[in-house]
């Protein structure tokens, strides 16, 4: 006897749980998540720009389960970048950047005064750096228990490493000159991605190039890696913390082309020491040429405890999951910004579900998936015996089902949305039947990979039985 789903609404659906009325100015900056004043609200900070005025705003959850603007920390740029204790001295500390000031400095760091105070004093500024900075990120990448915060500095396609060496002091410790022809703005991706030991980072370039750097020692990096991806505008670069389940953390590089507006996304593993392979590739559309590039992450959004990648791309924000190693598809979409975003998860009211947070254009939408918008009640239905394999499938698909009385059943194709996709039959069966999908819609076109639903129904009854499948490649 078969055990199957039936399914009322047949899509999970991610609502918007919170709205803000300010949000990042399109790529710029970050949107940063934590708790700064140690209160146990989570904060949101990052950089907004209004009259003219470039500022960095803090809002606080409440307990009333709504954001409120707690502070606005004048500043000369709207670029924040990343949050922790830099110098270990136990209290918060912001790094922001940017082409500002007198003289033009490159990054800045604003602390804490104390325990209870959101990072809103100055204690830092480099004045001897090239002044022109694209995105800072931080990481300890020689592990030695303070992160280094790296500085893309454009045109000369320079990486300036900054580290702490005392309270509220930094240094700059290395300066690397990339081997690229061609120049960079892009945000950087660190972790341990070949399992030697040594953390690597990667970033790219305009021109389609990436590299791989590897930490050889203390504060000393070797280029590993120079190669060409087949896009252009490399603007992000993200790690992926094994999202196929296999033992090993992904990186994502993101690109686009302008006269076509697409979207390309290549996600990397290693396959030995220092030796990588693109395992999965995307081309999606963008919309919008005008799009400069915007930040993607990762992250377990829907409560299974696998992450999902959360892509950026223009005009919208897909949502991406492994079908099994090396196997990835597109599952939704949610609106994005046609400058670009800047993409956040973070379980930010911890209740087990990482939120999706999308800023740009001077708004922030945070959305939440909602388990509930699948309503699934397991039933024994003794009538109808279904069989489905291969499941996932890449080309064709064999439904096999019997019923042991002589019924009228029809067999349906439903995607996520609940839309009709293919009527594969409709007829009355008695004993064995066997039908085969091609993965076509009734119109004869070729589906995109993603999930669908084989819905059966005895057509006297009304009783119905459903089964996911899922569509690779």
């Amino acid at each position: 006897m078969a055990i199957f789903l039936i399914i009322n609404l047949l899509i999970g659906q991610f609502g918007q749980k919170f709205y803000l009325d300010r949000g990042t100015e399109g790529r710029r900056g970050r949107i940063l998540v934590c708790d700064s004043d140690r209160d146990s609200q989570i904060e949101l900070i990052f950089g907004y720009y209004e009259n003219l005025q470039e500022k960095i705003v803090v809002y606080e959850l409440y307990p009333d389960s709504n954001f409120h603007l707690e502070a606005v920390i004048d500043t000369m740029t709207n670029e924040a970048w990343d949050v922790g204790d830099f110098d270990n001295d136990g209290f918060f500390d912001l790094v922001i950047g940017g082409d500002f000031g007198l003289p033009v400095v490159g990054p800045q760091i604003f602390e804490s005064p104390d325990s209870f105070s959101y990072p809103t004093q100055e204690v830092w500024r480099d004045t001897a750096g090239f002044p022109l900075v694209t995105p800072i990120c931080t990481y300890d990448i020689d592990q030695d228990g303070l992160p280094e915060i790296v500085k893309v500095c454009g045109y000369y396609t320079d990486l300036d490493i900054y580290e702490s060496i005392g309270d509220n002091l930094y240094e700059k410790i290395t300066e690397i000159t990339t081997a690229s022809t061609h120049t960079s703005s892009s945000t950087l991706t660190f972790g341990d991605f070949d399992l030697d030991g040594q953390n690597e980072f990667v970033f790219g370039y305009t021109g389609g190039e990436y590299s791989i750097f590897e930490c050889i020692g203390n504060n000393s990096y070797q280029e590993i890696i120079l190669q060409t991806l087949s896009t252009f505008n490399i603007k992000d670069c993200f790690s992926v913390p094994d999202a196929d389940e296999d033992g090993k953390l992904e990186f994502a590089v993101k690109g686009f082309i302008v006269p076509t507006a697409r979207i390309n996304a290549f996600i990397f593993e290693a396959i030995g020491d220092n030796t990588y392979e693109i395992i999965k590739t995307f081309d999606l559309f963008g919309g919008h040429n005008s799009y400069y590039g915007g930040y993607s992450d990762a992250g377990d959004v829907d409560g299974d405890s696998i992450p999902e990648i959360v892509l950026e791309g223009c005009q919208n924000v897909y949502i991406i999951k492994s079908a099994g190693n090396d196997s990835f598809y597109v599952w939704e979409t949610l609106p994005g910004h046609t400058s670009g975003s800047c993409v956040r998860v973070y379980d930010i009211d911890n209740n087990g579900l990482a939120e999706i947070v999308i800023s740009g254009n001077d708004e922030t939408r945070i959305y939440e998936y909602d388990p509930g918008g699948v309503e699934e009640a397991r039933s024994q239905i003794q009538e109808a015996r279904l069989e489905i394999y291969p499941n996932p499938f890449i080309q064709t698909l064999n439904i096999k089902f019997q019923n042991q009385t002589e019924k009228v059943v029809s067999v349906k194709v439903y995607d996520v949305s609940g839309r009709l996709v293919k009527n594969l039959y409709t007829g009355i069966v008695n004993g064995n039947h066997t039908l085969i999908w091609s993965g076509n819609d009734d119109y004869g076109r070729i589906v995109a990979q993603g999930i669908y639903f084989m819905r059966v129904e005895n057509v006297d009854s009304g009783e119905t039985s459903c089964m996911k499948v899922l569509k690779i490649k």
